[in-house]
C-alpha cells in the first residue's frame, strides 16, 4: 500500500510507501519481494543486489558499527536499496522480521524454493561486486552459533531486550542499546550473518535491519525531540554523502512502516 500526502513547498502529492511485517505479506506482496531481488541479482552494475551489499562489508567496507553513525547510515543504506528495487518493481518494500515475537527465521527466507524456483531471499550464494568470486553461502544455523559466541547470547525473541531500549531517553543510550540486540541477532542467526563483511549477502540482513530501523522510528514517535549529537547532523554518510540530518524524517525518504502512525494525511 503507498499513501499520497501532500510535500511541504511542493504542489504535488508525494508518495510514501509502507513497509510491512514479513510474515504479514500478502502472497502478492511477497511475490513482488521475491521478484524484485531476483531481477537485482541478476544484474552486476550500481543497480544490483551484489553492489549493494558490498557496501556494507566486502568490497567497499563503508558501514558503521559501533559508532556514532550506526542507526543513520543504516538507514541510508537500506532507503537506497529499496530504491533499486523499487527501480526493478515498483511500489516494492522491503519488509521487517519480527525477532521478539518469534524464535523462528521467516519462513519467507528459510524456504530454499518458492512455487518449484529458487527462492532469491534464501541467500544461497555470495558474488562479490564485479569480480569473479562467487561462492555457496554456509548455511544459518539459528541458535547453534550464539551457544558458542562469547558471552553467551541469549535466545530469540527478544521482546524484553527490545523494551529495555525503548526505555531510553537519549539516542545515545539508545542506539548502544538496540545495536547490541542487533548484535545477538546476527550471531544467532549463524552462517554469514555473523560475519560484518559478508553479512549483507544474505537477504535475511535486510529484514533483520529494517526491524532496527523501526525500533529507531518507533523510538523517535516517542521521543521527537531526541536527536543524535548537534555535532552529527550534517556528517555525510558514505557513499553518497546523505547527512545524518536527512536520515531523522522517514517520510521525507519516501517510507513509513505500517501501524506506526494512526492516521496518515491523504488517499490510502
Amino acid at each position: 500500500m503507498t499513501t499520497q500526502v501532500m510535500a511541504a513547498g511542493q504542489p504535488a502529492l508525494a508518495t510514501i510507501h509502507h513497509r510491512r511485517n514479513v510474515a504479514k505479506l500478502t502472497p502478492a506482496q511477497l511475490a513482488d519481494l521475491r521478484k524484485a531481488f531476483a531481477k537485482t541479482m541478476e544484474l552486476n552494475d550500481e543497480r544490483g543486489f551484489w553492489y549493494f551489499a558490498g557496501w556494507h562489508g566486502e568490497p567497499f567496507g563503508w558501514c558503521e558499527h559501533h559508532t556514532d553513525l550506526f542507526l543513520p547510515w543504516h538507514r541510508a543504506y537500506l532507503h537506497y536499496f529499496e530504491l533499486a528495487l523499487q527501480h526493478q518493481v515498483p511500489g516494492v518494500t522491503l519488509p521487517w522480521w519480527d525477532w521478539t515475537t518469534t524464535d523462528q527465521i521467516p519462513p519467507a527466507y528459510a524456504e530454499a524454493e518458492a512455487k518449484g524456483e529458487d527462492n532469491p531471499l534464501f541467500g544461497s550464494v555470495v558474488k562479490v561486486y564485479r569480480s569473479s568470486q562467487e561462492q555457496q553461502a554456509p548455511p544459518r544455523t539459528p541458535g547453534a552459533a550464539a551457544q558458542t559466541h562469547p558471552p553467551h547470547v541469549p535466545p530469540l525473541p527478544y521482546a524484553s531486550q527490545w523494551q529495555h531500549a525503548m526505555k531510553a531517553t537519549s539516542f545515545a543510550v539508545f542506539q548502544k542499546r538496540i545495536e547490541e540486540i542487533h548484535d545477538n541477532v546476527h550471531v544467532w542467526v549463524g552462517g554469514i550473518m555473523r560475519d560484518i563483511e559478508w553479512a549483507a549477502y544474505d537477504p535475511l540482513f535486510f529484514a533483520h535491519h529494517v526491524m532496527v530501523d523501526r525500533a529507531w522510528r518507533l523510538w523517535q514517535h516517542r521521543h521527537p525531540g531526541a536527536l543524535p549529537h548537534h555535532e552529527l547532523l550534517d556528517v555525510p554518510l558514505r557513499p553518497n554523502g546523505m547527512t545524518v540530518r536527512q536520515t531523522l524524517n522517514v517520510r521525507r525518504l519516501g517510507y513509513e512502516y505500517a501501524g506506526t502512525a494512526a492516521h496518515v494525511a491523504g488517499n490510502a
